[in-house]
């Protein structure tokens, strides 16, 4: 998706910036739409950041393969959606 403007994290805390795309302005927006699809799917996840773009996860350190699967797929679910 162009609108990720970076994805980071360290261990198993991970971190999606969203930006408007074709460059690097913060969409907080779209980071709101995000959230709300994921809550649908019954993903938790927290936006941050100074300019609340980011997308925040973190795994528990018991997390299942499936789990991990479920929650990547919502993730596309709710972004495509998002962005449609």
């Amino acid at each position: 998706y162009p609108q990720v403007g970076d994805a980071r994290g360290v261990g198993a805390m991970r971190a999606i910036e969203l930006v408007k795309p074709g460059g690097s302005e913060p969409d907080a927006d779209l980071a709101q739409r995000v959230l709300d699809g994921l809550r649908g799917e019954g993903v938790l996840a927290i936006k941050c950041g100074i300019h609340r773009n980011v997308i925040r996860c973190l795994c528990p350190l018991v997390v299942t393969d499936a789990q991990i699967d479920k929650a990547l797929k919502a993730f596309d679910s709710a972004l495509g959606q998002a962005t449609a």
